[in-house]
């Protein structure tokens, strides 16, 4: 199956890459597609030096599965041309996950939303992924009511520039840590609104009039979306902080019943993608989950009064399971359907 990569030389888009070097569906090297200003730039495909090509003159001929992750203007501008020529489009951008008549999907919830035939298909955010993945099981083993998150998001949530701009930050500080205090008077890259190192900041993306921001708001419509319940309660605070791969979260589940630990833990240990720690003091930090593709749930534990409450703590790397590997993963599927397996 001819394959394409639209944003090939982002973060995102060479872990796709990476990750497509291991589909066996993915006959030849991917066609690479960047912006002009980064055509011409070459990677390698298993073993294989790939030139990328500008998005806006490439011909799209016998291409059957495309994997973007270019933002939502490009997404906008090429997704409809790919469908048009026959592909499957997988967008990791926020362009179509509301629209309602593309499906938004994590594989291990709501695969069935796939369309029969080629179309758009769009990506969760990053930290809606797996906080879906934790909470779904919930959901189908105790129903659910709300849910409450608050999420501590890495760097690369924000793209290779947003890391290396963490790593300018940090060396800055270093002569003030050294002379025992955190230089609180320098100021940031940039990159984000204040200064990410030594610091955390609750503020990812555009202010909203309600006092939220845009990486809140994803989550609660996503989540709602995802899991086909449009009134579900969902609050989010998200907040970045100085990790340089890993999204975690603190999630608060309110269940439609009672919800003793030793169910909540067989639901989800049965659940297909998520690495559970039985005891309710196990968990996994965004280091031991940086290159690992499951979804760590742990904290698992109640809220004393309240039987039908969860609390849990959920880990994942954003970079895999929160963008390229979720894609990919869609596109497994996508494939299969597509040569009748």
């Amino acid at each position: 199956m001819r394959t394409a990569v639209l944003g090939a030389t982002g973060l995102v888009g060479r872990t796709m890459l990476a990750l497509l070097e291991t589909r066996n569906w993915v006959d030849e090297p991917p066609l690479l597609l960047t912006s002009a200003r980064s055509a011409g730039t070459s990677l390698t495909f298993r073993g294989r030096a790939v030139d990328c090509a500008d998005a806006a003159s490439a011909g799209l001929a016998g291409v059957e599965m495309a994997l973007f992750s270019a933002g939502g203007a490009a997404s906008r501008a090429y997704a409809p041309r790919f469908v048009q020529a026959g592909s499957w489009v997988v967008d990791n951008s926020s362009a179509w996950r509301m629209d309602p008549e593309v499906p938004l999907v994590v594989p291990e919830i709501n695969a069935a939303a796939l369309p029969a035939r080629p179309g758009i298909v769009a990506n969760p955010n990053c930290s809606t992924i797996q906080v879906a993945a934790a909470v779904a099981p919930l959901q189908r083993a105790f129903g659910l009511k709300a849910c409450h998150v608050t999420t501590l998001q890495a760097a690369s949530g924000g793209g290779g520039r947003a890391r290396q701009a963490l790593a300018v930050e940090l060396s800055a500080c270093l002569p003030g840590l050294r002379e025992g205090h955190a230089s609180p008077a320098m100021t940031g890259t940039g990159a984000f609104p204040r200064r990410l190192a030594l610091n955390a900041l609750p503020e990812i993306g555009a202010a909203l009039p309600d006092g939220s921001f845009e990486e809140e708001a994803k989550v609660v419509r996503e989540l709602r979306k995802i899991l086909g319940l449009p009134q579900l309660a969902v609050t989010c605070l998200a907040t970045r902080v100085p990790v340089w791969n890993g999204h975690a979260a603190a999630v608060r589940c309110v269940c439609g019943r009672s919800a003793p630990r030793d169910e909540v833990i067989a639901a989800l240990s049965a659940a297909p993608g998520l690495v559970v720690a039985e005891s309710p003091h196990g968990y996994a930090t965004q280091l031991e989950a940086d290159g690992a593709d499951p979804v760590f749930v742990g904290r698992v534990r109640g809220q004393e009064g309240r039987p039908e409450v969860v609390l849990m703590w959920v880990v994942a790397d954003n970079v895999r399971k929160g963008a390229a590997l979720n894609a990919v993963q869609i596109a497994d599927l996508l494939a299969s359907r597509g040569r009748g397996a």
